[in-house]
């Protein structure tokens, strides 16, 4: 990447070292990833808060790393999920601690989320059943305690992460479903956290936008009523 430039030629050179590797990967991980800009693009029309979309997309143009894309499509999947839901307000809040936080939404009854994506990577090789819980909770708790350490309590209480599962297999997902659909009732005074569900990233039909419940990878027929072909 050229460090030294202006974030448009970063971002220049940064996608054409992307097409460059494109050529000699024999992968589809980054046809996938083109495909996903695309497919973002057609989304950004429909958005009412078209200007912090705007700003979503640019933030993450301008500074990823080849090394790490798969977070930043990862905020704006979680983005895109959550607008379902609820008004997209704000993207990088900047919290009473100078911490930065990814989202701000409100709420059907007016009130203020503050939520930041936890992309978390996964060795499937290190995988141990009896100490998952404990891991995944620390990731969560570790997180949630970056973004709101030096918070009032009233404030804190909006605070949550939003993790998304990459590098778990069906396997793994399926033995720690029952954990991981629960993990999001955890809360700031027992557990140290509060979370929204995880999501895990799913290829359908060639296309690498869909963000899957625990529910939908434990039970693929749940996708196919709306994709005719899936893979987690």
């Amino acid at each position: 990447m050229n460090n030294g430039g202006t974030p448009n030629n970063n971002f220049i050179v940064t996608f054409f070292s992307l097409l460059k590797e494109h050529k000699s990967n024999n992968s589809n991980e980054i046809r996938n990833e083109f495909g996903y800009f695309n497919y973002l693009l057609g989304e950004f029309a429909k958005y009412e808060n078209k200007k912090e979309f705007k700003n979503l997309l640019l933030g993450v143009l301008y500074n990823f790393k080849s090394n790490n894309f798969h977070h930043t499509l990862g905020e704006i999947a979680v983005c895109l999920d959550l607008n379902l839901k609820f008004k997209f307000e704000k993207y990088e809040r900047i919290l009473g601690n100078e911490k930065s936080i990814d989202f701000e939404f409100i709420d059907d009854n007016g009130k203020s989320m503050l939520i930041d994506v936890l992309t978390i990577d996964y060795k499937k090789e290190r995988y141990e059943k009896e100490k998952f819980k404990n891991f995944l909770d620390g990731r969560l708790r570790e997180k949630f305690e970056d973004k709101s350490k030096k918070l009032d309590s009233e404030i804190k209480s909006k605070v949550f992460v939003f993790p998304i599962l990459s590098g778990f297999t069906n396997e793994i997902i399926k033995e720690q479903s029952e954990y991981l659909k629960k993990v999001n009732n955890s809360t700031i005074e027992v557990d140290g956290f509060q979370t929204f569900p995880p999501r895990a990233f799913g290829n359908v039909q060639g296309t690498f936008f869909s963000l899957f419940t625990i529910d939908e990878i434990i039970d693929p027929e749940k996708i196919k009523k709306n994709y005719s072909q899936h893979s987690i």
